[in-house]
């Protein structure tokens, strides 16, 4: 069953057999619209440099997939869903091997990406205007022939003819409605939790039968002790389809997580942090629900700060100017307390600490070592975790396993037995020291607000070429690195960047804030404004050829594109005028 107009770009195909590379440059240029039984296929160069390699956007009418009823608000997951059953269909294609002969330099191949777990607007799929779009990557096989590079047209009509037009077959004759349905109801309630977090004054809500630790592959892991809610805090979520889940509830406040080694207390904070995200159903953690703008805040050796107050935890520091500290190498102390002032500047609304991941001297110093050290310079999180939810509303959750400094500071206290999370609360009561004495030698009121202006240089995105030395607009993104111009941030430690295409889109909405025309720039309110572009409108012109980078991206979390942008080097940066927060923005 094979649509009239495609056998065009069939006959093109076929026309590049031993012509030069270029004629495959006619697949898109002038009328680069095909359509398949109903279904566009529209043609696009990836990269100049590689003509083989064509982008194909894919356009399936809604209506064909019987999803013409389906609510507008659903569009992410809507996308997502269909998305990962194409996926499905082009994993069956098997592909001709290279010859023995060895004159074919590349097999044909189509390629695809493949998701995480996680249900993300993306630029592989979205719905416009009533229209499933799905973007993929055709490489057609290559011949050397003649001292020339050439398009094998044989090959290359079987991926198209077979390959690529069976897919969209098997996708469209295949699509299930009632599985699809199945998967919109619990996006529903995802949706649902995350407005009931607010109104019920929760961090976090964990369902029970949850299954939180991860395979090496970040699948759910097979065996793994369903999570349980304490009774003391098990709550339960009701929808209005009918559909009741219960689960423990996270507070707001400050809440201590404590128990043995290798009791499941870092991978019960994994699943809370990656509860900003929404997840498939099967994942294990879909009712797993955190408020979006909570962030996990780690010692950071060697990350870049600029410009930025970090008195209310170090001060008094002989030529250190803590008031605008600025270093290239922070040690783990000041970064980890940059990383609390700039999650509180860019509007987070819990912070998630590990114990083994933060510096000794910056968490804690008991009475006695009080006692010996009384000049210290740095003001430990035990005399501000309380201050600062007082101040500012910031939750924190701590998981803690060798000291019970913060137990009297809790309001609520968790233990971790054989991967089971019991209500600690009257075992503390009994046993409550309050000996501590906190820091009380503040002058003023603490400004915890640092509010953020960027002051931008002319030309931030671009950079000299070492080759050409010529000055061109520069990005590019690696395995633990984001570049922008002449400015690169390390994202390694950020967590909730969870893929190359999350990279790829932050170093495009960094370089649309750096080609703006003006000299300084409110960083809240420059960058919140491209991300609410982006979640009204989709990618839209964000993405640019031009650099190398994969097409594929993948919305990230708002405060990790402030958090990137906070690690590179040499950014100059004043106080701004308004604050918005990052949870108002995002609403």
């Amino acid at each position: 069953m094979e649509g009239k107009t495609i056998n065009r770009l069939i006959k093109l195909l076929g026309s590049c057999h031993l012509e030069d590379v270029a004629s495959i440059r006619r697949l898109y240029s002038g009328d680069n619209m095909y359509h398949y039984d109903g279904v566009s296929v529209e043609c696009g160069e990836i990269h100049k440099t590689t003509p083989e390699y064509v982008k194909f956007t894919l356009g399936f009418p809604l209506g064909m997939l019987g999803l013409d009823f389906c609510d507008r608000q659903l569009d992410t997951m809507t996308a997502d869903y269909c998305f990962r059953d194409f996926v499905i269909q082009t994993e069956t294609i098997s592909l001709l091997k290279e010859h023995a002969t060895g004159k074919e330099k590349f097999t044909g191949k189509i390629y695809i990406h493949n998701p995480n777990q996680k249900i993300l607007p993306r630029t592989s799929a979205y719905i416009s205007g009533g229209v499933l779009y799905i973007s993929l990557t055709v490489r057609f096989p290559v011949l050397m022939a003649s001292k020339r590079t050439v398009i094998n047209g044989g090959p290359s009509v079987n991926i198209i003819r077979k390959e690529l037009c069976r897919a969209i077959r098997n996708f469209i004759r295949y699509f299930d409605v009632k599985e699809y349905k199945k998967n919109a109801a619990v996006y529903r309630r995802q949706k649902e939790i995350r407005k009931m977090l607010g109104e019920k004054g929760l961090v976090s809500f964990l369902a029970n039968g949850s299954i939180l630790p991860r395979s090496d592959r970040g699948l759910a892991l097979r065996g793994a002790v369903p999570f349980v809610s304490p009774p003391e805090d098990e709550i339960e979520m009701r929808f209005p389809d009918g559909y009741a889940i219960k689960g423990m509830g996270i507070k707001a406040g400050v809440t201590v997580i404590t128990g043995g080694g290798y009791s499941g207390k870092s991978t019960l904070l994994d699943a809370i942090l990656h509860g900003i995200y929404d997840h498939i159903p099967g994942d294990g953690r879909e009712y797993c629900i955190t408020k979006q703008n909570v962030c996990k805040i780690l010692a950071e050796d060697g990350r870049s700060v600029s410009s930025l107050d970090i008195s209310p935890f170090i001060r008094n520091v002989d030529n250190l100017n803590t008031d605008r500290f600025t270093t290239r190498h922070a040690s783990g102390s000041t970064s980890q307390a940059a990383n609390i002032m700039e999650a509180i500047a860019y509007g987070c609304g819990a912070f998630l600490i590990d114990e083994d991941r933060t510096a000794t001297n910056f968490m804690i110093r008991d009475a006695r070592m009080k006692k010996i050290i009384r000049d210290d310079p740095i003001v430990p999180f035990t005399d501000r975790v309380r201050q600062i939810y007082e101040d500012t509303k910031i939750s924190t959750v701590l998981i803690i396993g060798g000291s019970s400094e913060y137990l009297d500071l809790a309001d609520n206290v968790y233990i971790m037995k054989e991967f089971r999370i019991c209500n600690y609360n009257r075992e503390v009561a009994a046993t409550r020291q309050n000996t501590f004495d906190f820091y009380t030698a503040d002058k003023e009121p603490v400004r915890w607000k640092t509010d953020r202006k960027i002051i931008k240089k002319p030309m931030m995105a671009f950079k000299k070429d070492e080759e050409s030395d010529r000055i061109r607009e520069y990005a590019a993104v690696t395995e633990e690195e984001i570049a922008v111009g002449v400015y690169r941030a390390n994202v390694s430690k950020l967590e909730t960047v969870v893929s190359r295409q999350q990279m790829a889109a932050i170093a495009f909405i960094i370089r649309r804030m750096f080609n703006k025309k003006e000299n300084e720039l409110c960083l809240l309110d420059e960058i919140g404004g491209i991300y609410g572009e982006i979640l009204e409108n989709g990618f839209g012109e964000l993405y640019s050829g031009s650099f190398g980078i994969d097409f594929n991206l993948e919305l990230p979390a708002m405060h990790d594109i402030l958090f990137t942008l906070a690690r590179m080097d040499d950014i100059a940066y004043d106080e701004a005028v308004n604050f918005a927060p990052i949870s108002k923005i995002i609403e």
